[in-house]
């Protein structure tokens, strides 16, 4: 849908760009690529669905919603690991409406987690847990600790990396002198 509305919008942008007194040589060049790129995607995508095999067809276009997809691949699936992609690397909007059972999962899976230490469950995934959703109070306390020294290391490897680029800047300027 997005690479429709992007087609479509072309000549709309283009017809605003005039309107607004664009340059003449950025308008034709504008309008030369709008009518030989669109066509030849189209002709390209076209002839991607004739060549692929009929039974992946489905696989390129759907009408589900993402939030629905969020939602259906948590209750469907038996691994952590994918209820974990589909819960904590999307959106909260997506899976807002199965928040309860998302944290149920969360609850009574922590403890196992942290004994087992899955590939998983990586600092990034471990940050986007909310910390109430940890069943015990020492492990809501190691987790609270550890977002802080997360957050302490970040800020402070922000700060050295602009001292760097400003040391890099300024030698450069020195060098230009």
């Amino acid at each position: 849908f997005g690479f429709v509305m992007t087609m479509a919008s072309l000549p709309i942008i283009i017809s605003i760009y005039v309107r607004l007194g664009g340059v003449d040589s950025v308008v034709r060049l504008s309008w030369t690529l709008f009518y030989i790129l669109i066509p030849s995607t189209l002709v390209m995508f076209g002839v991607f669905f004739i060549n692929i095999d009929k039974k992946y067809r489905h696989t390129f276009y759907s009408t589900e919603r993402g939030k629905n997809l969020t939602e259906r691949n948590f209750k469907e699936s038996s691994e952590d690991s994918t209820k974990a992609t589909y819960t904590f690397q999307m959106s909260r909007h997506h899976w807002s409406s199965i928040e309860e059972e998302v944290r149920s999962w969360v609850e009574s899976n922590w403890s196992r987690w942290e004994e087992e230490k899955p590939k998983w469950l990586d600092e990034n995934i471990k940050a986007r847990i909310p910390v109430e959703w940890i069943p015990t109070k020492e492990a809501r306390i190691e987790e609270k600790e550890r977002k802080k020294s997360v957050r302490k290391q970040s800020v402070v490897q922000i700060m050295i990396g602009d001292q760097q680029k400003i040391g890099q800047t300024t030698s450069e300027g020195n060098r230009d002198m």
